[in-house]
């Protein structure tokens, strides 16, 4: 990998520095480490800014986000969508749905982004192609003392009701806009909505057999492994299902313990930001729970208190719907219910795969698009815990009828 570059960043950084100010000097170095991001480059950026006035210099720490460098990659993730979708919710959603809830005055507007310094998509801005010169950039959230929260660790009850607040805002928000000005919602947030559905790609092929062979183990798993083979074979033709109404809003698409920070005082959790916003989508917000729960949220939380914390999302959901003024009684807690056992369609199978990822060997490129199925290879990465979410996942959904 060689060094990395950000050309003409003072003009991808003018809108958020004073015209004074002149780089004086920059070091950019990589974020992440392998294994902890797939669907683009993730750069440290700090960045010496020298008033040209007075002589005073100032430090801007940043995060820069670039497309990914290996071409297969890029096509997964369709770069000329989902890199416009995600400057578009810093640059267009956001400040919408702000403004649209202070004109229905709500003061404490949705404050669960981090805040963009720039963006571009190419190095001349003469077409809307996305090149090797796209960058995003964003305020380095460490510096604001937020950090992710340890994979295999996973979120408490305190950190999982901080973030289902956030995630509820996130849905209703735009839900809301959606049915009080719909011609706003047709023009500023269902554009950068557009699907992510990737075609198969070479490491799925034989997987499915993996997946059935953890439930197997488990007793309380084996009467729906039929349901789930079902769900398996049938997941793509789900993925291209449209989108159900009322309730399909803004998701995230994507909403694993990276994509999430946490500020921390006092080992309390007090403030969320959400990150990587590529595979935004419109579809129910059932979708961003199922997945959010099953994959992220500690074992012992979700057997002391899964019921408990859909309603504590589903109240706050509610809430902002009633804030904003919209007649809530399409979006009740059983009709929520209903859409919840509709995610288990496209959301077991991604479930399943986030859990081969979150469970890996941390600091190790556990997976790599590019390279062929390997039967023992995926089998040498299941651990006991990556079992127990498995089987938690399907007994869960089993004996609630969403199978």
């Amino acid at each position: 990998m060689g060094e990395h570059t950000i050309e003409n960043l003072q003009e991808v950084l003018s809108g958020c520095i004073k015209k004074s100010q002149r780089i004086s000097d920059k070091k950019i170095t990589n974020l992440t480490a392998p294994g902890e991001n797939y669907g683009s480059t993730m750069l440290k950026l700090d960045v010496t800014l020298k008033d040209e006035n007075d002589g005073t210099e100032e430090e801007l720490h940043a995060v820069a986000k670039m497309i990914p460098e290996q071409e297969f990659v890029r096509k997964i993730f369709n770069i000329q969508v989902t890199f416009k979708n995600e400057v578009a919710m810093y640059n267009v959603i956001a400040p919408t749905l702000r403004d649209f809830q202070r004109q229905n005055g709500v003061n404490e507007v949705i404050d669960c982004f981090p805040e963009l310094y720039g963006a571009r998509l190419n190095l001349g801005e003469q077409n809307g192609n996305v090149d090797e010169n796209a960058v995003l950039i964003l305020e380095n959230l460490n510096f604001k003392g937020y950090r992710c929260v340890d994979r295999h660790v996973g979120f408490d009850l305190d950190t999982t009701q901080l973030i289902l607040k956030d995630l509820a805002a996130f849905h209703a928000i735009p839900l809301a806009l959606k049915l009080k000005k719909p011609e706003v919602f047709d023009k500023k947030i269902k554009p950068y909505l557009a699907p992510f559905h990737p075609g198969p790609m070479p490491f799925e092929n034989g997987i499915n057999s993996v997946y059935i062979e953890i439930l197997q183990e488990s007793v309380k798993c084996i009467p729906w492994i039929p349901k789930v083979r079902n769900i398996l074979e049938n997941v793509r033709a789900a993925q291209d299902a449209p989108a159900k109404e009322p309730f399909a809003t803004t998701t995230h698409g994507d909403m694993w313990l990276n994509n999430t920070m946490i500020k921390f005082q006092n080992k309390v959790p007090v403030s969320n930001k959400m990150v990587d916003f590529q595979i935004c989508d419109y579809r129910s917000p059932a979708t961003d729970l199922f997945f959010f729960l099953f994959v992220n949220v500690q074992q012992s939380v979700l057997q002391d208190d899964f019921d408990g914390l859909i309603e504590f999302y589903h109240k706050h959901f509610i809430s902002h719907l009633e804030k904003l003024k919209c007649d809530t009684a399409p979006f009740s807690l059983p009709k929520f219910l209903k859409e919840m056992k509709d995610a288990t369609s496209v959301e077991v199978e991604h479930c399943f795969k986030f859990i081969f990822i979150i469970f890996g060997e941390k600091h190790s490129a556990t997976f790599d698009p590019s390279v062929p199925f390997d039967e023992e290879k995926i089998k040498a990465m299941i651990t006991l815990a990556t079992k127990e979410k498995f089987w938690n996942l399907i007994h869960t959904s089993g004996k609630r009828g969403w199978l």
